[in-house]
């Protein structure tokens, strides 16, 4: 593998915001493959499949560094063991497995894009989390012919920064890589588990209106202001109830920052569960 100066140049690649759930997704009774979240996240898998890419670089809410500074895997060339970073499933979920490639020289070219920004970044030997390798093996991914390199977080609320973050990565596009954030457009688990938990009441009163003012922010607005609205979440008055921390809606700005200002945002996923939502979308 080139350099990323020495990769030629193809069209841009398009990046993709998941709403990744727990690991009961990958459950054919929870989520059965003829229902809307499964079909529409393996629609989502079979149309990556169909780009042939060169790698994927993929962001989840699970995996955050520090303030100021970034971590990405692929460290050695053998992938790393699953992290299992959830707890009160069946045993089964604890033995589930993602095959997948790792290579170190795309590692390499991340480092170096931030490195041109003075971003503190490390290269680490670290698993992929359940935010990542769960919602890929719904999506028919494992054993993908392409290395799957993730990069953390910053340990910051701050949505401008990881726009800035997105951005830095947008120049993988035209070289062949697929940027994914994994998060969840609408994560409250309190709601889901705590004591108002339950079925009754159904979708909780914040998830559509929150979801919609995403889905305004992302193709409602002419592309070049994308930025601009996505940030503005950040003033919304169901914020703080559809994500009480906020490590899960930032991969979704990470992935407009890393669009840029001339693509266009598709839904390609729309689901409501008590106190989450499922959109997923494709900006290209």
């Amino acid at each position: 593998m080139a350099s990323s100066q020495d990769q030629v140049k193809t069209d841009p690649m398009p990046v993709y915001f998941l709403s990744h759930g727990g690991p009961n997704l990958l459950d054919n009774k929870d989520y059965p493959p003829d229902q809307p979240i499964a079909k529409g996240l393996a629609k989502i898998g079979d149309e990556i499949k169909n780009l042939s890419p060169r790698g994927m670089v993929v962001v989840s809410g699970h995996w955050e560094a520090t303030h100021d500074s970034l971590q990405v895997n692929g460290k050695s060339p053998l992938p790393q063991p699953l992290i299992y970073d959830f707890y009160g499933f069946p045993s089964s979920f604890y033995k589930e497995e993602f095959p997948h490639k790792v290579d170190p020289k795309l590692t390499h070219e991340v480092v170096k894009l931030f490195a041109e920004r003075d971003i503190k970044i490390d290269t680490v030997d670290r698993g992929l989390d359940h935010g990542v390798w769960v919602v890929l093996k719904r999506a028919g991914l494992a054993n993908a012919d392409f290395p799957i390199i993730q990069l953390s977080l910053f340990r910051n609320d701050s949505m401008e920064k990881h726009l800035e973050l997105g951005r830095a990565l947008a120049p993988l596009r035209e070289q062949g890589i697929v940027i994914v954030g994994s998060g969840m457009a609408v994560h409250n688990l309190r709601d889901l588990f705590g004591p108002d938990g339950s079925a009754s009441g159904g979708v909780r009163p914040y998830v559509r209106p929150f979801d919609k003012e995403i889905e305004q922010a992302m193709t409602d607005v002419p592309s070049n202001q994308r930025w601009q609205t996505v940030a503005a979440l950040a003033r919304s008055d169901y914020l703080h109830k559809a994500h009480p921390t906020l490590e899960h809606l930032l991969p979704l700005h990470v992935a407009v920052g890393a669009a840029g200002p001339n693509a266009n945002a598709k839904k390609m996923l729309e689901a409501y569960e008590l106190s989450v939502s499922w959109s997923c979308y494709c900006l290209l």
